[in-house]
Parts: structure tokens; sequence; C-alpha cells
């Protein structure tokens, strides 16, 4: 299968490190024919690969380029970033022979043959961006492509992105998000693993969304991770990071001496990694039988509190228990469910939430606009809203929705 990745002259510093590393591991690892669509001279591209490698280099700017430079730069908008990251939609139009090929941002490693044959996407393929179980937004930086359905939406998709221009940290990711709203399909999750999702014996394709390999280093060696968003990813799993981290820098190695990477290389590792899956499928195991133990009835009032927005809440019940709701408004929850300490939502409300009075999150909402704004109910609905006003990249939840929210058709909760 051919892969593709996209990248610009201006970022070509910063990722080539990631991009030799990707370049080295698709090859020799993941069996796939490497394509590079380059904004730039193809011979700087080529010398800081450092390899006779056999990539496919295309040359090739944005379709959007014009627009692009006349865009007015802002704090929150970039014409580089925008210039390289929409590059991507210029893949249909480059690739003339295959029907699906894999794209992924070149901050990725593969750590096992990519077999992905029997999926047929309607327009592409792709997983979730932080949260394994919130498939509500998908993350650009893998993606399965149906070359001939998306050559068909090129017209369309450019003209809806031309809308988004300049609107404050949006991309490829959030014009992809909004065009393709119910049209998209699920690419499992080991073709697209995170660090922070912790040490995973199947993953594929492991794309270090966040801290890169650089700031991994950085932090392993006892940085203080910080309050910001890579601080944050870091901390949610630094084994993780420092596991996938020596994955990363036994292919630069192994790329920097021209040696190819074969299975002894890669049995330390491998080791590694199946006996923490094991781990984690033992622990589910054992909350899976503790769940079936009876749990004694539970009377009196609950002991998990209703948030404020408890008029948009219910308790949860065995009647009304919905897993997503349940892991949405049970942080909690979800990160054992995610490292794997207990089965799912459901396992932990038989055994626990139940008892507690834990409630879930169904939200009642309807679209955010001027004339009915309401700021706790919008952030009550938009979590992230909430991170980016305490990191300072807002003001107000209503400086969000006019320079954000509005134009993203964000939704509020609403009010009895």
């Amino acid at each position: 299968m051919k892969w593709y990745s996209c990248l610009n002259a201006s970022a070509l510093d910063r990722y080539a490190e990631h991009l030799r590393v990707a370049v080295r591991t698709a090859i020799d690892i993941a069996g796939l024919e490497p394509h590079l669509v380059f904004d730039g001279e193809a011979d700087r591209l080529r010398a800081s690969l450092g390899h006779d490698a056999p990539v496919h280099i295309h040359s090739r700017r944005s379709g959007l380029i014009e627009v692009i430079e006349a865009t007015p730069e802002t704090p929150d908008w970039s014409r580089s970033i925008a210039a390289g990251a929409f590059l991507r939609f210029e893949i249909p139009l480059i690739e003339t022979k295959d029907e699906f090929v894999l794209y992924t941002d070149c901050d990725v490693l593969f750590a096992r043959r990519v077999e992905l044959s029997p999926l047929r996407p309607r327009y592409f393929a792709a997983a979730p961006q932080h949260e394994p179980h919130e498939w509500s937004q998908f993350c650009s930086g893998v993606l399965l492509l149906n070359i001939p359905a998306m050559r068909a939406e090129y017209e369309p998709l450019m003209r809806r992105a031309r809308d988004f221009l300049g609107l404050p940290h949006h991309y490829d990711q959030e014009v992809l998000n909004a065009h393709f709203a119910g049209r998209w399909d699920h690419l499992p999750l080991a073709m697209h693993w995170k660090p922070y999702w912790g040490v995973e014996w199947s993953a594929s394709i492991v794309h270090f969304h966040g801290p890169k390999a650089k700031d991994a280093r950085r932090l392993a060696a006892g940085a203080p991770p910080g309050d910001d968003l890579l601080g944050q990813l870091y901390r949610r799993d630094p084994r993780g990071y420092a596991h996938f981290l020596r994955f990363h820098d036994m292919a630069a190695r192994a790329h920097e001496h021209g040696e190819r990477i074969g299975p002894a290389t890669l049995a330390p590792l491998r080791l590694e990694a199946a006996i923490d899956s094991g781990g984690r499928a033992l622990r589910r195991l054992w909350s899976g039988l503790r769940a079936l133990a009876p749990v004694a009835p539970h009377h009196g009032e609950p002991t998990h509190r209703l948030p404020p927005e408890a008029t948009c809440a219910e308790v949860a019940t065995l009647e009304n228990f919905d897993e997503r709701a349940y892991l949405y408004a049970n942080p909690d929850v979800a990160e054992s469910v995610r490292r794997g300490r207990i089965l799912s939502g459901r396992a932990h409300f038989a055994r626990y939430g139940r008892i507690e009075g834990r409630v879930q999150m169904i939200p009642h909402d309807i679209l955010a606009t001027p004339a009915n704004f309401d700021a706790e109910a919008y952030v009550a609905r938009n979590p992230d809203v909430a991170f980016l006003i305490a990191r300072g990249r807002y003001s107000s939840a209503r400086a969000h929705f006019e320079r954000r929210g509005r134009a993203e058709r964000r939704r509020q909760l609403t009010r009895p």
C-alpha cells in the first residue's frame, strides 16, 4: 500500500527527525511505499532524509496557497502552518492509480505491518482525537483515504476550507470534521495509537500527537511537565511515552547507520509491549469478574452529587444506562477503563456507580447563537473551552464563541 505524508519547507527542520523515523519504519516494518508531498525544493528534502531509500517525492503547493497568502495572520492562525496542513487535500489529485491510500502526519512511527485492505471507507476512515472512547471528533493525523470519492469531493471541500481560513486554530482537521460530519468511517485504534494511551502490543501506527520525541526526552529527563497541553498529555502515561520513545530512537539509530530494522531488533520492544498489554488484559478480566458479584442495594441519598448543570444530567439506572454518557460525566471512570483497571463503564456502574448514585450526562443541547448565548451552558457543553480559557487563549466563553465557536456551530446546554 502507498503511504503519503505532507509538509512544507518551513516545517522541515522541526520534523526532520520524525520524518526519517517514519520513512525508515514504513519501509522496514510496515511494508509501505513512501510518497512525500513537499512544498519546497526536492533536493533539500532528500538531503534531510540522508539516505537513498525508495521515496517518491511530489513537489506541490496547496491549491489554496493564493488565498492562504492573502489571509492576514493572527496570534492564533499561521499562514505557514496552513500551507503545510492543507497539502493533504491535494493527495486525491496526485494519486491516479490506487483506490485507497494511507495518509499520516510525519510525526509517526510504524510499529507493525500495516494491513488495511479489509477497510473500504466511504471517504476516509479516522480515529478519535484525544479520548479513545470519544468518536464525536476525529484526528486527521492518520487517514485511510478513498481516492476517487475524495477527488469527487475536492471542489466543495476546498470551498469549505476557504470559509475557514483565518479562523483561530482552524486548519485541515477542523475543515474535515465540519465538511464530513456524519460521513466518515472509524479506523481501528491500533492504526492511530497515541503514546498517552499507554503501551499497546497491537499498535501499528503510533502518532506522537502532542509531545514530540524531543519533548518526551526532555520530560523523561526530569523537566517539570508544566500545565500546558504537552505536559498534561505526557502526565497521562509517561510509561507509554518511554516505551514508544525507545522505539523511535531505535529506528533513528538504524536510519543513521543505514541498517535495516529486523525482527531481532524489535524483539525486546515486542516483549515489553506484550507483558504490559497482557497485564492490562488480566486487570480487565478481573474487573469483569468482580462486576459479576452481587451488589447490596443502596438506600438513601446518592453519594455522588449532580453537577451544576443537573437539569441536563440524570442519575444512571439499570433502565437508562448509556456507556458513552456515563464515561462523559465520570472522567475518573473513563481513565480507569483506558488504563485497563476496569472492564467498562457498565462494569463500574454495576459494581460501584449504582451504589454511589453516579450520574450520566446526555446533553440536551441547542445551537448557540448570538441571541441565545449562555456562557455557563456553553462551557458545560464544551469543556475544551474552559481549558482554553484557563490557558489564556481566550478571555471568556463569549470570546471563544465569537472568534471560533459560531463558525464551528458549537452547541450549548439547554436550561429548564
